[in-house]
């Protein structure tokens, strides 16, 4: 299997759904016979998100209730795991948001975009919003035109400047992160008339229901009530840890090479992936951004097939985030920064 990089211009599907392969210095590889068949079947979808996302909403409820219940008992430690946990299922909803931008969560397309809305509405960012600046850190990965790894992919941004914004992102990115997309709204391509009607829709869904849910919460009195069970931020801690997690401090100029990937051999290992939806196969992700989650760990066979040790993997979620964390240090990502250096 031999390998080119091929860079291309970003291009989107008529629904504005992330392109099946990713424009930008994409590794075109030349697979076996049996390979392009099993790649061929792995990009078909079977099943239906609607169990787990039930499963999930039924967690994060009972976890509220009982982190509540743990505030008011003054069990101080369980309230702790609780909320850990609480965080675990609130970054289910990002992570469904990804999948659905992507046209990958639910085989039903109607159901893909409602599942989508949903958990763009409950994590303030719009799937409109999040589906087109997602095709652009797609297309322009770890670039200056990816405005999802803003300002760690720009030579210009100090380092302090840097180091304050992945403070604030690690730790309110609940706010933070939301406003990174508005950000992409100014800074990517034009947007379509269409799609701006459907980002102020979007938006406006999630001033209704947030604002309805604060309205009933100031009414009742019930900010204790709801900054135990929601106030605590570990959501937007782990989505932001997860993206630093899959690109940062890397500076490769390929999709695998850029990214951080994680093909779990123990059983323990696989169950966490599974949990994260098989974000950590992230190289392959990017490498085939239409295979749904579930297929991702049967896709990485093929795609890291051949051992090559400019392509970041591990065996464990834990390697890699341990790998990321001293690069926060001096938050940077992309091949930009080494051309800026030798110039």
């Amino acid at each position: 299997m031999s390998t080119s990089i091929s860079p291309v211009e970003p291009v989107f599907n008529d629904e504005g759904e992330i392109p099946s392969e990713p424009p930008r210095h994409v590794i075109k590889q030349e697979l076996a016979a049996e390979e392009k068949l099993k790649m061929k079947d792995l990009h078909q979808q079977s099943g239906s998100a609607v169990l787990r996302q039930q499963l999930n909403n039924v967690a994060i409820i009972f976890l509220i209730w009982a982190c509540i219940t743990l505030y008011y008992q003054q069990m101080w430690i369980g309230l702790v795991i609780g909320w850990l946990a609480l965080g675990h299922f609130f970054h289910t909803k990002p992570l469904s948001l990804h999948d659905a931008s992507h046209g990958t969560l639910d085989q039903n397309r109607r159901r893909n975009t409602i599942f989508g809305i949903v958990c763009g509405t409950g994590s303030l960012v719009p799937l409109s919003v999040y589906r087109y600046a997602h095709a652009y850190h797609h297309g322009f990965m770890a670039t200056k035109a990816d405005p999802e790894l803003w300002p760690f992919n720009d030579p210009q941004a100090s380092r302090p400047f840097r180091m304050l914004c992945a403070f604030l992102e690690i730790f309110f990115g609940f706010i933070y992160t939301p406003l990174l997309f508005v950000r992409s709204l100014f800074v990517c391509g034009k947007l379509k008339k269409d799609l701006r009607k459907r980002i102020i829709f979007e938006y406006s869904l999630i001033l209704l229901v947030w604002g309805t849910l604060f309205t009933v919460v100031a009414w009742q009195g019930w900010w204790v009530q709801f900054l135990v069970g929601f106030g605590v931020a570990f959501a937007g801690m782990y989505q932001t840890l997860n993206k630093y997690t899959e690109h940062m401090g890397l500076l490769g100029d390929t999709v695998l090479s850029g990214t951080r990937t994680v093909i779990p051999k123990k059983r323990v290992d696989k169950t966490i992936s599974n949990m994260m939806q098989h974000v950590d196969h992230h190289g392959t992700h990017h490498r085939y951004a239409r295979i749904p989650f579930y297929a991702l760990p049967e896709a990485s066979e093929v795609v890291y097939g051949e051992n090559n040790p400019e392509n970041p993997v591990y065996s464990t979620y834990a390697g890699a985030f341990f790998a990321m964390l001293p690069t926060l240090w001096n938050p940077k990502v992309g091949s930009q920064w080494k051309q800026d250096a030798s110039a």
